[in-house]
């Protein structure tokens, strides 16, 4: 049967322009003509004649356009009629006034840009998101689930409108193409392969994860300005399968840890190991954007599309202005300020969020005037976008590109973070490094190349710690609001009751039990103090340790604390111990952490090789930890010290659980199980070194020639915490008996 052209009339839709052809149907820009001479633009999809003829294609096709027309949400584009005109079937759609995602990417890449701004690239994926969290969840009209899944969630069909709307198009056409013809598979793989799950790559049931992989793949995308898998079709499918793709930090490492954790655990390979849902997965972006960008909002990302596609919309007489404010917004996400005039540090505006979780502290954190900086020669991407302002760009748009290129030529490749905190005169560590400086002060010098954890410490206060990153030349505002551990903590006795805030240290005399918390006790694992290397959640690692170092003691140490970051799938109980000569099985974790824990660093000597042997190809990967640079040492204020034990007394030491037991990732992560110990003589652990434990709940240790006990609770992030454990340390004989 013939096709129509541009121009003719399709029953009561005059098709404008063909936008695109596909294997099952092309799509024209069509018009509506209503009554009274009210017109209404729509996309019109026409199913091609070779899947009319198709009974099975059509039936399956008529049902699912029914499904698709009881879709109505902001994030989806609305499908309004269905029908057929002289035996081709059709779809009526909403016109959204944009392009698909995947010319954005490549607009942005034409322009210089190598990967979306992070900010705008997570605004898009949580309305993607949402899109899909509402289809998953549709019912029937009887109250059924009708378990819809895209299957083809990509950057093909996303569209983004130039007033900053995404919408998600082609909702169920993806389970009507596969009904009814022998070559539709094929169909469907070709191009699309790269955005498959792994349970789809195998041809196994797919579920609303499916999407939730699909989508974090796209969001791997923008953030990267690359896709998680490339190659063949078989290399593609079996990396997939493997979950073999290179992490998002390694190709941008200024993408924010938080981030990159959120993205993986949408990636993982078992879909047990994912977000159960596009919603799940959509809040933890959003949580993560109120962080690090709380102003992006839909008018920016519709600014955005402005600057990319300002030719075509100045030659259909539509001329691009972008706000100052959205210059400024673009400033700071990409880590550098406004011009002058600036104010100084006690004018800034100042804004602190309310306290969410553990009340450890308030953050305020905002981009400052960068430091004058000698300048650095742009890369080669750049000099093509300042060729492309200076050949005529509106004034607005260009200060836009002297914006972005002010990113890479603000100078020497550090940042500074003028830090403060309430009350005042606290103590600052930095990356597990003791400052001389107490709040408030300007810290400076820290490399843009990684993320560097900020610690505040104040007696009677919860220890505050944040995570910070910037890009070169930028200035971060960090205000730490520290809250009481107890109103009357300075004065409280050692032992804890019910309800009080366990303190940091107790004499043996004064009894027990001693109450340990899993929020005031945890040792934060600093990464830039720590061996470190990234697994694939999907796999299981075998790790030992070998070799021997000296950490100021007359006995060699030939074992060390390893520490696992993980999704929702790593259990608490699971998320470190101690690693010998003997193999520890680790898995479901995305990043190892291997150190030594010291509070004399200075005095280590040598260096332990730590083995890391994939458990299914056998594949080995060595660390090196060295005993100085690797050792983590902690302020008075991290962990639980009990003092003034006696080296000639054997004790019997025992954790139990307490009335609400320890957990350090959520209620989902299950309870801890145990506790981290460092034992020794001497007055305390920074003069004397100490042997390293795992304390297990209800399994009983003996201690033999300690003067002090150390236990903590290692830790990436406190704000999950809660809970404890009790510990019981009873004499049992002296050691001269």
């Amino acid at each position: 049967m013939p096709q129509p052209s541009a121009g003719s009339q399709f029953g009561k839709y005059k098709l404008l322009e063909r936008i695109a052809t596909g294997g099952m149907a092309e799509i024209y820009r069509a018009r509506m003509t209503a009554v009274a001479g009210v017109t209404k633009p729509v996309v019109i999809k026409k199913i091609l004649p070779g899947y009319a003829d198709d009974s099975a294609f059509v039936s399956m096709f008529i049902n699912e356009a029914r499904i698709a027309l009881g879709l109505s949400h902001g994030n989806i584009a609305q499908i309004f009629d269905f029908g057929e005109v002289e035996g081709e079937y059709f779809l009526a759609m909403e016109w959204v006034d944009g392009h698909p995602l995947s010319h954005v990417l490549r607009r942005a890449r034409e322009k210089g840009l190598p990967a979306l701004p992070p900010p705008l690239a997570v605004l898009v994926a949580i309305d993607m998101l949402r899109g899909l969290a509402y289809a998953h969840t549709r019912l029937d009209d009887n109250g059924r689930p009708l378990h819809i899944v895209h299957r083809d969630v990509s950057p093909q069909n996303v569209l983004l409108s130039f007033e900053g709307q995404v919408k998600l198009v082609d909702f169920g056409i993806a389970r009507a193409r596969l009904a009814g013809r022998s070559d539709t598979n094929v169909d469907v793989a070709k191009g699309k392969y790269v955005y498959f799950a792994p349970e789809q790559a195998r041809g196994e049931a797919l579920d609303a994860r499916t999407d939730v992989f699909a989508a974090g793949t796209v969001l791997y995308e923008m953030l990267c300005g690359r896709r998680p898998f490339e190659g063949s079709l078989q290399d593609v499918l079996r990396k997939i399968a493997q979950g073999d793709f290179p992490r998002p930090r390694e190709w941008v490492p200024g993408i924010p840890a938080a981030l990159e954790r959120i993205l993986l655990t949408a990636m993982a390979t078992s879909p047990e190991q994912r977000y159960a849902t596009a919603q799940a997965f959509a809040e933890a972006l959003a949580r993560q954007l109120h962080i690090t960008a709380p102003d992006v909002s839909a008018s920016d990302l519709g600014h955005f599309m402005g600057y990319l596609f300002e030719p075509e919309l100045v030659e259909a007489g539509r001329p691009v202005q972008l706000p100052r404010e959205f210059v400024a917004r673009v400033g700071r996400w990409s880590g550098i300020a406004e011009p002058p005039p600036v104010p100084t540090p006690p004018e800034l505006p100042r804004h602190v969020p309310e306290p969410r979780g553990e009340p450890r502290g308030d953050l305020t954190t905002q981009p400052l005037p960068p430091q004058a900086m000698p300048p650095a020669p742009p890369p080669a991407w750049h000099r093509s976008v300042r060729g492309w302002a200076m050949r005529g760009a509106p004034v607005v748009v260009a200060a836009l590109v002297a914006t972005w290129l002010g990113l890479v030529m603000g100078g020497s490749n550090t940042f500074a973070v003028e830090l403060s905190s309430s009350p005042a005169g606290a103590t600052i560590r930095v990356d597990g490094r003791m400052l001389r400086e107490t709040t408030p002060t300007l810290v400076t010098q820290l490399p843009s190349d990684r993320e560097h954890v900020l610690e505040v410490l104040l007696p009677g206060m919860l220890p505050f710690s944040q995570r910070v990153h910037a890009e070169r030349g930028t200035t971060l505002a960090v205000h730490a609001r520290l809250t009481p551990k107890h109103p009357a903590l300075a004065r409280a006795p050692p032992r804890a009751g019910p309800g009080d805030v366990p303190p940091f240290f107790a004499r043996y005399s004064s009894g027990g039990p001693f109450a340990l918390s899993a929020v005031a006790h945890a040792l934060r694992v600093p990464p830039t103090q720590a061996a470190r290397m990234r697994l694939d959640p999907s796999r299981a690692y075998g790790l030992r340790v070998e070799g021997r170092v000296s950490v100021g003691g007359p006995l060699p140490v030939a074992q060390a604390v390893y520490f696992l970051e993980g999704g929702t799938a790593l259990a608490a109980r699971d998320s470190f111990g101690l690693v010998g000569a003997d193999e520890v099985l680790v898995r479901d974790a995305s990043v190892l952490y291997v150190f030594l824990w010291d509070d004399r660093p200075d005095d280590n000597r040598g260096a332990l090789q730590v083995h890391v042997r994939e458990q299914a190809s056998g594949a080995i990967t060595t660390l090196l930890l060295d005993a100085r640079r690797h050792a983590v040492s902690l302020s008075p204020l991290d962990g639980f010290t009990l003092r003034e034990l006696d080296p000639s007394t054997t004790y019997r030491v025992v954790v139990r659980a307490a009335q609400e037991p320890a957990r350090t990732r959520g209620f989902g992560g299950g309870e801890v199980g145990a506790v981290l110990a460092l034992h020794g003589a001497g007055p305390s652990p920074a003069t004397a070194p100490g042997t390293l434990e795992v304390l297990e709940v209800n399994q009983p240790t003996v201690l033999r020639g300690a003067s002090w006990l150390r236990l903590a609770f290692p830790d990436d992030d406190v704000n999950d915490n809660a809970g404890g454990l009790t510990l019981e340390v009873t004499p049992v004989a002296p050691l001269h008996q």
